[in-house]
């Protein structure tokens, strides 16, 4: 075996000319790529982070974040893999050295490119994986009514939320709005900047999206409702859609409805599975909002077929999302596509058999679906996306 020789020179990377360290990461298309050349030393990182907010336009192609054991620590180690074609089969991971540094538990979700952490202590941190920026936010438990607070004893942290989503990136502006929805509990709430506890909203609702400046909710039933919080004190959600359609109730159908905005527009997305049993189909509408209060032509008139060069990405953990693949020309997928991470009542029957997927692609044209990126599943942490660029 070839022996190291100790005359061998070890190359001290942060003397390089910052000229150097500047062009390298001017080439770097990759979002994952770039956090790692951020993780060498605080030069490459002063580098990264100058080309990341300069130059937004190159670094588009989502990131999945998976969360392996830490049997050390007895806690999940942050880990993501870089959507592109470059990579892809390489089945290489990069660590989030920033997170995997938090001693305390926590469940993890994302939303324009940031991370939410939820720690099981009932912390909340908004996280940023390039920068390392760190924002903290009120604890999940406080919340405007006092009584409701009671209503969280004795819930895993894991259990609490659902999803987070952002009104507005924390790296652009101070001025965003952080969005929860409640899992066992019910209902959903919301936090500014310079408040010091989150306002809890009773009505429950599958999914959330920000469109347009404002947020718009669907809830079980499949309506669709603007979310007017203007008034902390005085929230109301004003029903502006009716009924989305869904397959009758039944004891073998489950459903799930998303919403996510595609090139301007507002899209609300069907999902359909058996019980206990994997994703068999998706159905994708446009959402009427012009036409709110008046009448309109039926839900039938307003599907979508046909996505374009357009791909989807949803998931249980991150907030849905869109991209022009076109414009991405080192992204995996090839549009007219669905990405989709597992729930729950999914990964419980897909961990029960022979398949292992860290998420799958629906193929509008087709309607096939196909499993992607072979990675044990976890219950305790679904997968979830984080949007570029972060």
């Amino acid at each position: 075996m070839a022996q190291t020789s100790p005359n061998r020179k070890v190359h001290d990377w942060s003397s390089l000319h910052q000229d150097v360290v500047d062009s390298i990461a001017k080439r770097i298309v990759s979002p994952a790529d770039l956090i790692a050349f951020a993780a060498v030393c605080k030069a490459w990182r002063s580098a990264a982070i100058k080309e990341y907010f300069t130059s937004q336009s190159t670094l588009k192609s989502p990131v999945l974040m998976i969360q392996a054991n830490n049997k050390e620590k007895g806690t999940l180690t942050p880990e993501f893999y870089n959507s592109s074609k470059s990579t892809w089969s390489k089945g290489t991971f990069h660590k989030l050295g920033l997170l995997a540094t938090k001693k305390t538990k926590q469940s993890f979700y994302s939303s324009l490119g940031w991370l939410v952490a939820v720690s099981e202590d009932l912390k909340v941190d908004l996280l940023h994986p390039l920068s390392h920026a760190q924002i903290e936010l009120p604890d999940i438990n406080k919340v405007r009514n006092h009584h409701q607070q009671q209503s969280f004893s004795g819930v895993p942290y894991e259990f609490i939320a659902s999803k987070f989503v952002l009104s507005s990136s924390p790296s652009w502006t101070c001025d965003y709005i952080v969005t929860v929805i409640y899992r066992i509990l019910g209902g959903w709430g919301f936090w500014r900047p310079g408040e010091d506890e989150w306002t809890r909203v009773g009505r429950n609702i599958m999914d959330l999206a920000h469109y347009k400046g404002q947020f718009y909710a669907v809830d079980f039933d499949g309506n669709i409702m603007v979310c007017e919080i203007a008034e902390p004190e005085q929230p109301k959600m004003r029903i502006v859609v009716p009924k989305v359609p869904m397959e009758p109730m039944c004891a073998s159908v489950d459903q799930s409805l998303y919403l996510v905005e595609s090139q301007g527009a507002l899209l609300v997305v069907l999902r359909l599975r058996q019980w206990f049993s994997s994703t068999t189909e998706f159905r994708v509408f446009n959402v009427p909002l012009e036409g709110c209060g008046k009448c309109w032509c039926h839900w039938s008139d307003l599907q979508v077929k046909n996505l374009g060069d357009n791909t989807l990405f949803l998931g249980r953990h991150n907030s849905s999302f869109s991209i022009e693949c076109k414009k991405n020309k080192n992204f995996v997928c090839l549009g007219n596509s669905i990405c989709f991470t597992v729930d729950f009542c999914e990964c419980l029957a897909l961990t029960n058999g022979d398949m292992d997927a860290s998420y799958f692609v629906f193929n509008m044209t087709d309607g096939k679906i196909k499993p992607c990126l072979g990675k044990r599943l976890n219950l305790r942490a679904p997968y979830l996306w984080i949007q570029a660029p972060f």
